[in-house]
């Protein structure tokens, strides 16, 4: 099927430019031709005031966990059919918000696996996903989406499963969910060896690595023996800022879990009283982190179709828009090797309307007007 858009304002290509009067061609989900134009060129004819982007793409979520429930924590022992109906609901939610992919960071029982191959087969309207199957713990670690073992044999077995039932990433866990709020030195729940051998089995099958790092030896760990993406950053100093930018690793961002003050009451006292302690410090290491320009892309930690309040709390914390902006669309395409992200030629059509400027206004992502996944239009 054949689509002729007109839209006034649109932010085209990998550089995000703002370009005005453009006539896209949408045919076979994909975007096959872009160029000035009028209206009476077009099927469907965009508003004056409406901008039209890439999708967005959450870098860091979980399906079946859902941050928006109070004591969701906990739920992540609930029985697999409690957790599969929570999945499908988060997902929903997120296509209608304009996330029209993303990278689930581990799910029990494989949820994350069977949601990602239904919407692949076309059975289920969902952001298209990147998985990881089984997260990865110490046993005495902190991870509650996370499985615990112990040793670089277990750590093999399970990545091997993992790559069984044909994982987009494997997914570890090395330090608390929280920085310590005594100032003493972060911990450390994984030996180097059980991140190299995570490492090691997901290079031999062409898999990506990531890893929920606060900072401190799991950093250095994770950076040393090449895991691709640091998840949060919360506690990175100078030392651990070095790190990254020395081996080029990823980060990922998800300044909402500290900043936004609606998550807290829905979660276990001692997480809220920690973050409301550490608030200032992590604000302060996330500025120093964003100014030294690693390459960013950022996730809503399962806040559920509320990913616009993270790129808000990225350029509150410094980050450029534009960059900011990218960390959910263009560089998150690239992160995860897909054609999508931007609108180029050739790319898949996912794209969403809003209401206003992004480039001046990122808040304008929370009025998503329209959502259209691989040319077929949602809302």
């Amino acid at each position: 099927m054949k689509q002729i858009l007109f839209a006034p304002s649109m932010l085209a290509g990998e550089a995000l430019e703002a370009k005005k009067n453009q006539i896209v061609i949408i045919e076979n989900g994909k975007f096959v031709s872009i160029g000035n134009g009028t209206k009476n060129q077009a099927d469907i004819v965009l508003q004056d005031k409406e901008t039209l982007m890439p999708g967005l793409i959450d870098c860091h979520t979980h399906l079946a966990l859902d941050a928006r429930i109070p004591g969701h924590l906990a739920m992540m022992e609930d029985p697999e059919a409690n957790q599969t109906v929570r999945a499908l609901k988060s997902a929903a939610d997120d296509l209608q918000a304009g996330i029209t992919g993303l990278r689930c960071l581990g799910d029990r029982y494989y949820i994350d696996v069977l949601l990602r191959n239904l919407e692949k087969a076309g059975q289920l309207d969902a952001p298209w996903m990147q998985v990881a199957g089984i997260g990865m713990k110490g046993l005495h670690g902190h991870g509650y989406v996370g499985i615990g073992f112990s040793g670089p044999e277990e750590f093999r077995r399970q990545s091997r499963e993992n790559i069984f039932h044909q994982t987009d990433w494997l997914k570890i866990f090395i330090t608390p969910g929280t920085p310590p709020v005594d100032g003493t030195t972060i911990q450390c729940f994984l030996s180097r060896e059980e991140v190299r051998t995570v490492v090691q089995e997901a290079k031999a099958c062409g898999l990506k690595t990531s890893s929920h790092c606060l900072g401190g030896l799991g950093l250095q760990y994770c950076t040393e023996e090449g895991i691709d993406v640091l998840d949060h950053c919360y506690w990175a100093d100078e030392k651990d800022i070095d790190l990254i930018l020395k081996y080029n690793s990823t980060v990922c961002l998800t300044p909402g879990v500290f900043m936004d003050d609606s998550r807290l009451p829905l979660c276990p006292p001692l997480h809220a009283e920690n973050v409301r302690k550490t608030r200032n410090e992590v604000m302060k290491r996330l500025s120093q982190l964003i100014a030294a320009h690693p390459k960013i892309v950022i996730g809503s930690d399962a806040y559920h179709g509320l990913l616009y309040r993270d790129v808000m709390y990225a350029v509150d914390l410094g980050m450029n828009i534009k960059e900011a902006l990218k960390g959910v669309t263009v560089y998150a395409g690239e992160l995860m090797s897909r054609k999508t992200g931007q609108i180029t030629e050739g790319y898949d059509a996912d794209c969403i309307v809003v209401e206003g400027n992004p480039l001046k206004q990122v808040s304008t992502l929370a009025n998503v007007r329209q959502v259209i996944r691989r040319g077929k239009k949602i809302r």
